[in-house]
């Protein structure tokens, strides 16, 4: 999918993923301008507000602001640290996609990326293609247990993620999605980058049931169970 950098003025950049804009007019970034729209059709709370979009061509997007998390996010809120363009976060996450779509994995495409610089700090904004008829794992089995084909497939997205050698930052049961079809897909790749060597896998991989647990011990219903734990890493041992 083509790529292109286009710049706004002094500190304002974008990425832009053509096949969806041609070219982008910064308001698509703004929420006060979708709900001008009447185009936000839900939202997801997580550090901020994500928006759910569907836009006049009947298209859905999410269009997320990047916020901080614990308590220096209480101070700096949704301010990074400016060390170039390529380093910021929705420039590495929308390239970061972009590598996986090529590669075949089961990710969000993204749309296009916003950076706002002021001296060495800056905001930032991200536009992907909502994945359509899917729910979070999490969603999914505090209704229903899963059949032993669906934890197998979630073990092999994660191998293959972790084939082409990508860590992802914050692996847990609410970043893993499945369709209505039985695909699925792994979301969130903000600070997520490929790494070299192996060890980080296996961290990864702790961190994903540490997040199982947790649900577990929080959520009365949880359909998981250390059985499930042993097939989904079947399905990942055996990619």
């Amino acid at each position: 999918m083509p790529i292109i950098h286009q710049k706004h003025g002094i500190g304002h950049h974008t990425l832009v993923n053509t096949h969806y804009l041609s070219s982008v007019d910064t308001d698509v970034f703004s929420p006060e301008y979708w709900y001008s729209q009447k185009a936000v059709i839900g939202e997801a709370k997580g550090r901020g507000t994500t928006l759910l979009l569907k836009t006049p061509e009947n298209q859905n997007w999410v269009l997320r602001h990047y916020r901080r998390g614990g308590l220096i996010g209480k101070l700096l809120y949704d301010q990074f640290l400016y060390a170039g363009l390529s380093r910021t976060r929705p420039f590495m996450e929308l390239n970061l996609l972009e590598d996986m779509q090529k590669q075949g994995l089961n990710v969000p495409v993204g749309v296009a990326a916003q950076v706002r610089r002021s001296g060495m700090i800056y905001r930032a904004d991200l536009i992907t293609v909502r994945i359509p008829d899917a729910r979070e794992l999490h969603q999914v089995i505090q209704e229903e247990a899963l059949d032993e084909d669906i934890w197998l497939e979630v073990g092999r997205a994660i191998r293959k993620m972790h084939d082409v050698q990508v860590y992802h930052h914050d692996l847990n049961v609410k970043n893993i999605m499945l369709d209505n079809a039985g695909q699925v897909w792994i979301i969130d790749f903000d600070r997520c980058a490929q790494r070299q060597a192996s060890g980080w896998k296996k961290t990864n991989l702790e961190r994903l049931r540490r997040s199982f647990e947790k649900e577990r011990r929080r959520t009365a219903t949880y359909h998981w169970e250390q059985h499930d734990w042993n097939t989904l890493m079947v399905g990942y041992r055996h990619g």
